[in-house]
């Protein structure tokens, strides 16, 4: 066997082997057909009675004195042999790494909570973090509820701040979230809070058309007072114009992160930053890569916080959930609709984890009722 495998290679077969004069006859092949093989042995014990046992070579055994070895080079036998040893080192390399994952995960309940985190809409590398902290010793169910404690200890939340303590409070984000009616929400709330008296507006949106129409609508409502300022300068003398008020609320211009004036934002409220606490306002549709994009563009002033806002029009509530984890921000109200001010609560962290997992559960639903009913052996149409 020795000898044939160095001439053919791993892959050879010994079909059949006899004494001759002299020595052993081996026949071998690398690829071969079987049926032709059996109906030759067929007919050699017909002629000559059974044939010899093949023996494998003891250890350190010499070589037989002769032998005669038939093989085939035809090309396209050999490239099939190049195919199959390549696939076969693909398919040793990936049982290799499942063998690595079941070391890494020995509880048979790792592989379907990861599952679950990922549906619920973590990324890989907090869903890992949260496995790796807890200790395997319940039923599946059991280590779920578990997870989702994980989680609501590590959301950070504000406890109302904002409408508590209030200051004077700006408002970032990109287009299209919800500032501008997030501001009004929150001027109306204080305002049934303190009264219109305590609250005031400013807005440094000098971009959008029809952005100041919009908040002088509000402020008209509300029956509050409001300035527009372009510049730092104009944003301080607005600010000691209203050093009276218990809560002066900034509404900003929306920008993309990658919109190059977001700079020039930015410098206008560094300038007021000891007076000024700045929250952004991000929307709960947004992709996971897109809330990281989003809250990575708008560090260049220090955030106090976030609003999540569309909270009713998201499918996946985890993609956030993950972001302010992993960001350290702490979440300090969430919006789920445009009535003012009435679609506006203070962040709880249970909460967003127990809504967060309806969603799951109602989108999962959903996919389900939308799967076509097939069955075996006949047409889906």
């Amino acid at each position: 066997m020795r000898m044939v495998r160095e001439e053919l290679g791993e892959d050879a077969v010994i079909l059949s082997n006899r004494r001759v004069n002299g020595g052993i006859e081996i026949i071998s092949a690398i690829d071969y057909d079987e049926n032709a093989l059996r109906r030759e042995v067929q007919r050699e014990q017909g002629r000559a009675g059974q044939p010899a046992p093949t023996r494998p070579p003891q250890e350190g055994a010499e070589p037989p004195a002769k032998s005669r070895i038939i093989w085939s080079q035809e090309p396209t036998l050999m490239a099939m042999r190049g195919e199959i040893k390549t696939l076969r080192g693909l398919l040793e390399s990936q049982l290799a790494g499942l063998g690595r994952t079941e070391q890494q995960a020995p509880n048979p309940f790792y592989h379907e909570l990861k599952r679950r985190l990922a549906k619920l809409g973590l990324g890989d590398t907090l869903a890992s973090e949260l496995l790796e902290s807890l200790s395997f010793d319940s039923g599946e169910e059991e280590l779920w509820r578990r997870l989702l404690g994980k989680i609501a200890v590590r959301l950070s939340v504000s406890d109302d701040d904002i409408l508590s303590h209030g200051g004077a409070v700006a408002l970032v984000g990109p287009t299209g979230v919800g500032k501008t009616t997030t501001v009004a929400k929150l001027a109306a709330r204080f305002v049934m809070r303190h009264g219109a008296r305590s609250v005031a507006l400013i807005s440094t949106d000098s971009y959008r058309i029809g952005a100041h129409e919009q908040l002088k609508a509000y402020a008209r409502i509300l029956d509050v007072p409001i300035r527009f300022a372009n510049n730092a300068a104009a944003l301080q003398a607005a600010l000691d114009y209203f050093c009276d008020k218990r809560l002066v609320l900034i509404d900003t211009a929306g920008m993309s992160q990658r919109d190059l004036r977001l700079s020039q934002q930015f410098s206008v409220l560094k300038g007021e930053s000891e007076r000024v606490r700045t929250y952004l306002v991000a929307s709960a549709t947004s992709r996971l890569s897109g809330l990281q994009e989003v809250v990575r563009g708008f560090q260049g002033v220090e955030l106090s916080g976030c609003i999540l806002t569309k909270m009713d029009e998201s499918t996946c509530l985890g993609h956030v959930l993950d972001v302010v984890i992993r960001h350290c921000l702490p979440v300090a109200y969430v919006s789920d609709g445009q009535r003012v001010p009435e679609d506006l609560q203070p962040a709880r962290a249970h909460t967003l984890v127990s809504r967060s997992v309806a969603v799951m559960q109602e989108s999962t639903d959903l996919l389900d009722d939308e799967m076509p009913d097939i069955r075996l052996g006949e047409s889906a149409y």
